[in-house]
């Protein structure tokens, strides 16, 4: 039975029922909105509360094929099982941001612009790719599969993104194919983040992912059962679980689009702690091993990102001088692992 709640005076309706929002993420369903505009701009209107308050909600009917998604995270898996020197086979740099990252080689929390030094590494590994249209996508020699699986789960993501592009230009009242040229040649990032199992609890200042926002429009997120990942109310600063719905994804507003909506929209802080097994009494068990898929929406790298004309007026003026869109983005990313100097 379809159940709902009320946020913010707009009525959501969803698969499963959760309290207030203090407490909760909205869940949306955009299986009607792929049919016709009178859909879209409906949906768009319950997006625009979400973004002006949380920054964060929950989709479903998105039209990416379950089983595509269970590939991406088998091969995923399967990758950071493999020996330390095949996994290093590909490092990220300045000129290259992608590629792997291993345990303790990021902090997330040090290209937030509230971030804290005393915070240690973040306890977690990763790979990334970026768009194939730009540059030759450098791949370890292991798992032999991984590039096809990756590359089709990237295009699915791209688009999904694109129809979310078109749901955020109608929720800020723009043509919704506003966003059109300005992702015709995007810098967008895939990314496979795995969480190592704990033995024992982590200190209080580490985080499996420390406290961040992300740096570009948006974010499309794909996370098994394991639970630890959580938002911030910046209302009153609690931290709120994010769930897991089964064939759903996580979608969460970046810097970049916080910033071009002229703070009308804002991106959230988030984090993954090291939530303990309730299924499991065992201390060797006692944080299992958590993956997720993130797939990072940048827009064009040379796009000069200025205040959306729908977000600013009189008496509310642009509060930030334009920037290059990936000027933006690098900055944040070298301070994450510290390769600014």
């Amino acid at each position: 039975m379809i159940k709902y709640i009320r946020i913010l005076n707009q009525t959501y309706y969803l698969k499963r029922s959760y309290s207030t929002f203090e407490h909760s993420i909205p869940i949306l369903d955009l299986t009607q909105s792929y049919q016709n505009l009178t859909k879209r701009k409906e949906l768009a209107k319950q997006i625009d509360q979400i973004c002006q308050t949380i920054g964060f909600f929950i989709v479903t009917g998105h039209q990416i094929d379950e089983q595509i998604q269970n590939e991406m995270m088998k091969i995923s898996k399967e990758f950071f099982h493999l020996p330390l020197n095949i996994k290093k086979e590909i490092i990220g740099s300045k000129h290259y941001p992608y590629g792997y990252n291993g345990l303790n080689d990021e902090n997330l929390s040090l290209g937030y612009e509230n971030s804290s030094t005393i915070l240690l590494s973040d306890v977690k590994e990763s790979f990334s790719i970026g768009p194939e249209h730009e540059q030759t996508i450098r791949w370890p020699s292991k798992p032999l599969q991984m590039s096809s699986i990756w590359l089709n789960y990237y295009s699915q993501c791209q688009h999904l993104s694109e129809h979310l592009y078109k749901l955020f230009a109608l929720a800020l009242n723009l043509d919704e194919h506003w966003f059109d040229n300005k992702i015709n040649q995007h810098r967008c990032a895939l990314r496979s983040l795995f969480y190592p199992s704990l033995s024992s609890s982590l200190p209080q200042n580490q985080y499996r992912s420390s406290p961040h926002t992300d740096y570009g429009s948006f974010t499309i997120l794909k996370q098994d059962s394991v639970s630890g990942l959580q938002a911030q109310n910046r209302l009153n600063g609690k931290w709120i679980d994010v769930p897991f719905i089964q064939n759903s994804f996580v979608i969460n507003l970046g810097d970049l689009m916080s910033r071009w909506t002229n703070d009308h929209w804002i991106s959230t802080p988030h984090r993954v702690i090291a939530s303990s097994s309730s299924s499991s009494s065992s201390s060797s068990n006692q944080n299992p091993s958590r993956q997720s898929i993130a797939y990072f929406c940048q827009i064009n790298p040379d796009e000069i990102v200025t205040c959306i004309p729908t977000c600013s007026s009189k008496d509310k003026p642009p509060k930030y001088p334009p920037i290059r869109s990936w000027d933006l983005i690098i900055q944040k990313y070298l301070a994450s692992i510290q390769k600014n100097k």
